[in-house]
């Protein structure tokens, strides 16, 4: 019994972390614990216990008398975050430089390189799946294994902070994609100053964006493309 009670909450959990990471809720709709346990076909024991979590991890917020929601982020949450980010994932590329890239890290570039070669071949979905790949990869490559819990216990809110919509542009998606094989190039030089300071410009870049999206003057939508609730799939960048 509860084996089967920590599979259902699992599988509550990471539907719904998917329907919100792919725009179907925002913090304007009331995350209701009866109706999510009847668009997901299960019991609303498991729903609760995934909305805690969520709750816990930052990702979801019960307001009095008014029922849980999406957690809004503020500009000053966006920057509070980067600079976590920053600090835990700088001192993760630098360290992996020190090291130089293992075995994952190395295939993991390989793929990245192969995409670079013809962007236009790959959606701004796969690309951005490679991108999270590298960032996961990187982390243990680090080799530290309290950094890893540091980041692990952040990972939600790193991702609702840095959530960027996949329906954005091809051209974004090339963009970190060039970022992310310069900061592999600094690792596999053993250069961990350029790694830390690659990992930091891109970041910040990642930044700007995402509050330049929260103001409305972000990049339009490449023409054509669908959105992530559209293509079921989401992402942290």
């Amino acid at each position: 019994m509860t084996v089967n009670f920590e599979f259902e909450r699992d599988r509550a959990y990471n539907r719904i972390v998917a329907l919100i990471f792919g725009g179907t809720y925002d913090a304007a709709t009331p995350l209701s614990e009866r109706k999510l346990a009847q668009a997901l076909d299960m019991g609303r024991m498991p729903v609760r216990e995934a909305l805690r979590q969520l709750e816990q991890e930052g990702v979801v917020e019960v307001r009095p008398a008014r029922g849980t929601f999406v957690r809004s982020v503020t500009p000053q949450d966006l920057a509070e975050v980067y600079r976590v980010r920053d600090a835990l994932e700088g001192l993760a590329a630098e360290l992996a430089a020190a090291a130089g890239p293992t075995a994952a890290l190395s295939a993991c570039g390989m793929r990245m390189r192969i995409m670079s070669r013809d962007a236009s071949a790959f959606t701004a979905a796969e690309i951005d799946d490679a991108g999270t790949e590298f960032h996961n990869v990187l982390m243990e490559a680090s080799g530290s294994v309290p950094l890893s819990e540091a980041v692990r216990l952040f990972r939600m809110r790193f991702r609702l902070a840095f959530h960027l919509p996949r329906y954005f542009a091809q051209e974004i998606a090339q963009e970190t994609l060039t970022e992310h094989i310069a900061i592999l190039e600094a690792i596999e030089a053993r250069d961990p100053a350029a790694a830390r300071a690659r990992m930091s410009d891109h970041l910040a870049r990642g930044l700007d964006l995402r509050l330049k999206l929260e103001t409305g003057v972000g990049r339009k939508p490449a023409k054509g493309s669908d959105s992530l609730s559209n293509s079921g799939m989401e992402k942290t960048q």
